[in-house]
C-alpha cells in the first residue's frame, strides 16, 4: 500500500500521466487534443492515487493501470481497442524499463537501502521522479519528432 501525498499527485503523477498518454498515442501517430489529454491524465493519476491506497499484493496495481490506460486510450483518445491495449502495454513497459534502470542508481546515490524508503518523504519522492520524467519526455519527444510510430492499424 502506498499513501502518496497530494503534492506528489499534482507534481509527479499528473505530469507522468500526461507523458505516458502522449507516448502511447504517439506510437500510433495520434496527437490528442489538449482537453482530452488533460482529462485522461487527470483520470489516470486520480485513479492511480486511489488504487495505490488499497491493500493489493505487489503488481496488482500495475495490472489495473494497464486496464485504466487501455480504457483511456480507447474511450477518450478514440484508438481502437487493440491499439489501446498495445499503447498501454508499451507505455507501462517503457516506464517500467526506465524505473528498473534508474531506481537502483538513485537509491545508491541517495544512500537508501531500498527505493521505497523515499516514499514517506514527498520531496525525496519528487526528486527521484525527475530523472524518470526527463527520460520519458525525451523518448516521447523523439517519438513525435522522428515520427517513429506504427503505420496503419493493428
Amino acid at each position: 500500500m502506498d499513501k502518496m501525498p497530494l503534492i506528489n499527485l499534482a507534481l509527479q503523477s499528473f505530469p507522468e500521466s500526461i507523458l505516458l498518454l502522449l507516448f502511447g498515442s504517439g506510437i500510433f501517430k495520434r496527437y490528442p487534443n489538449i482537453y482530452r489529454l488533460l482529462i485522461g491524465a487527470a483520470l489516470s493519476s486520480i485513479i492511480s492515487y486511489f488504487i495505490r491506497r488499497l491493500p493489493f499484493p505487489y503488481g496488482v496495481h500495475a495490472l489495473i493501470g494497464v486496464a485504466v490506460l487501455t480504457l483511456i486510450f480507447w474511450l477518450i483518445f478514440n484508438l481502437d481497442f487493440n491499439q489501446s491495449l498495445v499503447a498501454s502495454l508499451a507505455t507501462l513497459a517503457t516506464l517500467g524499463a526506465i524505473e528498473i534502470i534508474l531506481l537502483p542508481v538513485e537509491s545508491h546515490l541517495l544512500g537508501l537501502s531500498r527505493f521505497s524508503d523515499a516514499w514517506p518523504d514527498p520531496k525525496l519522492r519528487l526528486l527521484m521522479a525527475i530523472p524518470e520524467l526527463i527520460i520519458l519526455l525525451l523518448i516521447t519527444y523523439l517519438l513525435y519528432r522522428d515520427n517513429r510510430c506504427f503505420k496503419g492499424d493493428l
